[in-house]
This record gives structure tokens, sequence and C-alpha cells, in this order.
């Protein structure tokens, strides 16, 4: 028996729909296999969502559906020559990160996505589920990449949370999470900074360590994630716990780096030092994850990690 979606998860899913009718049956199946208690953590996304868009949902969602026309396209590039479209991070600059009209879009839609791609969804039950959930008290947190907010502004309502920062290397990027945590109310807790991982910073500075430490979907922007990983280490205080999510055969117009496997994942983490705790597959909407990996479809990996020497 389907359990009924909670009321403002059903007007984004609705919303969508009225904007979009061919796009329903696809919605239909993003919110199936869950539970009440997943779909009342999801109703909290949803709230969030709905607070960042304001009176602008259309626009949102009209955003969300170029977006998704964007990832088809880069989706029949993959599928004919087995790789990614862009190779450097210098052609992902000049063609989406310093064109404001299109990362202003490409934001809107990713907001949107992150409640209805079940490989998005998931990402974000099992940051609170499983990141967040019994944390300790007094803990630094640090987001590379915050994007759309939605994660860093979680970690920071956390009663334990005394620090929450997110970096990231592009101004555009930072302006959008600061509009998104303006409209959640919470930007007054939360430092962003433009901060390249590779700069020099003393490891025993206090302000630069962190017990918490997010990097949703940016390993594969990335043309060499091994080396942000070892990077990143510095950052970790002891015992620290890191999150990640990456995408494997996940094609889109700034994605860079192209993992393949759950082993080469697996990989990239041993090779840096760091030691997985936990890894979950979450498969592209309406797909199981034995069908996505058949078929090379997108699974975000869903990673939790420490310090191998730390």
């Amino acid at each position: 028996m389907e359990i009924d979606k909670p009321p403002k998860l059903a007007a984004i899913a609705a919303g969508v729909a009225s904007l979009w009718p061919l796009h329903a049956k696809y919605l239909a199946k993003s919110f199936t296999d869950y539970g009440r208690e997943d779909l009342d953590l999801l109703e909290t996304l949803a709230d969030k969502i709905t607070q960042i868009m304001g009176d602008d949902s259309d626009r949102y969602y009209k955003s969300y559906r170029w977006m998704c026309e964007i990832f088809n396209k880069e989706a029949f590039y993959f599928k004919k020559f087995k790789k990614y479209r862009i190779r450097s991070f210098e052609e992902a600059e000049k063609e989406v990160y310093s064109n404001r009209a299109f990362m202003t879009k490409y934001m809107e839609g990713l907001l949107v996505s992150q409640l209805l791609w079940k490989n998005h969804s998931s990402s974000f039950l099992f940051f609170k589920k499983k990141f967040l959930r019994g944390v300790q008290s007094d803990f630094r947190y640090l987001e590379i990449g915050p994007g759309h907010g939605l994660y860093i502004a979680a970690a920071a309502a956390q009663e334990g949370c005394v620090r929450a920062v997110g970096w990231d290397v592009s101004v555009e990027s930072l302006r959008q999470t600061a509009h998104a945590l303006a409209r959640l109310g919470v930007l007054n807790k939360v430092v962003l900074d433009r901060q390249d991982l590779h700069a020099p910073t003393p490891h025993q500075q206090l302000d630069h360590v962190f017990d918490k430490v997010a990097v949703c979907e940016v390993l594969e922007h990335l043309e060499q994630p091994r080396e942000a990983l070892i990077a990143l280490r510095r950052y970790l205080a002891p015992g620290a716990l890191l999150y990640v999510n990456v995408p494997i055969n996940s094609p889109a117009p700034d994605h860079i780096y192209l993992l393949r496997t759950e082993k080469e994942v697996r990989s990239l983490f041993f090779e840096a030092g760091l030691t997985i705790v936990d890894f979950v597959m979450a498969p592209l909407t309406g797909y199981s994850l034995d069908q996505a990996i058949a078929a090379d479809l997108t699974v975000n990996c869903l990673i939790l990690a420490r310090d191998t020497h730390g």
C-alpha cells in the first residue's frame, strides 16, 4: 500500500507535473519504497526547498525541466562514446561556471532535483540518518561545494554545531549559496569562503580542522579527485567523519572525472589514505541497483570514511 505523500513534498511534485505533464509518470516513481520516517524527513527537505524558491516556484520548475533536457543530451553522448563530453576543468569553467545565466538555471534545477531524483533524495536521507544523527556535542562542520545550501543548513541547525563553514572556488556558486541560506534564515550561522582545498593551511590552526566534513557531488567535477581527497585529510580533526557523495556513470555538463564501478570508487579512497566505514549505492529513479549497473546508468555512492592514519 502506497503511503500518502506529505503536503509540501506533494505540492512540489504536483507543481512540476502541472508544467511538465509527461514527467508525471517519472515523479510517481520518485518516492516508492520510502516509509513514513523517510517521507517525513523528505518533507523537511521539501519545506527548505519551498522556502528557497519563495514566490518563484514556477521558474524553478521550468529550470528543472531545462536541466533534465541538458542532462539527457549529455546522457546520449555518454551512451554513444562511453565517456563524458567535458574533459577538463577549463572547459567546464568556460561553458558552465563563468556563464551566470546558465549557472543560475542549473542551480535552480538542481535544487528541485534534490527532492525529485531518488539518487539525490537518498543522499539527503543518508546524510541526516547516518552522518548527522548521534553526532557529538560541540562539533565543527565543513562542506566543500555547499551549492544549494540544503546540507550545510541542516548541519548548522544541529544543537551541537559550534561552527559551520562552506568552501567553494566559484564566486557565483557562493553567491547562490548565500542567497539560499538567507531565504532559510540561517546565513548568520554559516561562514562561506572562497577557498581552494589545495591552498596551504597550517594543520594546527583550530579554525581549519573539522569534526564533520561533507563533500557532496564534487569529486566528479575535478580532474584529480584522489589528490583532492588527500588534501582534504589536512582539515580532518582526529577521529573526524567524512561524508562523500560521488556518482558513477553520471554524465552532466560539468562532470569531468568518470568513475564507472564501485571498485573504482573504493580504490580512490584507499589510495587517498581513507578508510570507508559505510558505503551505500543509490540508483537513478525507476531502476533497481542491478538494473542501473547493468545499463551503466547513474548510481550515487554514499560514503562515510575516516583518515586511515588519524
